[in-house]
């Protein structure tokens, strides 16, 4: 079985200044999030469909009960209100080793390359361990002008870290292929499904684009991120009250004069 198998089911059609908009299954969901709810406003057309033997051993289940592969899908939108068509691409896993990672990155990108994508947006999370009250935005891009470009819309751009997996590879696999790349990351805790961070994320996506989202249909998805990011805190508070309690006890007990009996 080849490493990465790409099935092309529909042409192709030539687009118009296109972009690549690009999610997947990571941190808080956050990619995969936003890229399934531009599938859902925009209705695009899926026209190829990736297998790999480096996504998991496992089947899908859908929802009839019948089964399919693990798969990513990529789509195209035409725009007929803006100057960008665009391609979306999402699925159900990244790969799960290093070198798939690499392999599968670069077959999206060269079906970038072959549609003569001219900048690609990576979406995806920015974990930070703490749940932020109004989640920010982090960046990084291929270069200094499209940072000062995209600062207008008060992106942080951080010097220094790293950014793993698709979200992080695929931009800089831009640069070898002579294409505009930007990784976009909304603030998570990254423990759970977070609709929060991605509306943010797509806000900003939406604004650059010039593109419509259903944000009153995605609100929903955020309340229920809100009630589960409500009921994280409760349970964190709680665990620190219970160990607070047992510091307490032990400190009361290490007070007790231990008593020799000879």
């Amino acid at each position: 079985m080849e490493d990465v198998i790409i099935k092309t089911e529909k042409r192709l059609p030539k687009l118009k200044d296109a972009i690549m908009i690009a999610g997947f299954p990571g941190i808080g969901f956050v990619g995969k999030i936003c890229v399934d709810q531009l599938v859902e406003d925009l209705k695009p057309i899926k026209f190829a469909t990736v297998y790999s033997p480096y996504f998991p051993p496992q089947i899908i289940v859908n929802f009839d009960g019948t089964v399919r592969m693990p798969q990513n899908e990529i789509y195209y939108w035409k725009n007929k209100k803006g100057k960008n068509d665009l391609i979306l691409a999402t699925g159900d896993f990244q790969g799960v080793t290093g070198d798939s990672q690499y392999k599968i990155s670069d077959a999206i990108i060269e079906i970038a390359k072959k549609a003569n994508v001219q900048r690609v947006y990576t979406l995806g999370g920015l974990g930070t361990g703490a749940i932020p009250k109004k989640p920010r935005i982090f960046g990084a891009a291929t270069s200094k002008e499209l940072i000062e470009e995209l600062k207008k819309l008060h992106i942080d751009f951080r010097p220094g870290g790293g950014i793993f997996g698709a979200a992080g590879l695929m931009v800089g696999l831009c640069m070898s292929n002579k294409i505009d790349g930007v990784c976009l990351m909304g603030e998570t805790q990254g423990e759970f499904l977070d609709a929060k961070a991605s509306e943010a994320v797509l806000k900003i996506i939406s604004q650059i684009l010039d593109i419509k989202v259903n944000f009153e249909a995605f609100s929903k998805k955020v309340t229920e991120t809100e009630k589960n990011i409500n009921e994280i805190k409760r349970m964190i508070e709680e665990q620190k009250r219970q160990l607070e309690q047992t510091t307490q006890k032990q400190e009361d007990l290490n007070k007790v004069p231990l008593v020799y009996i000879r």
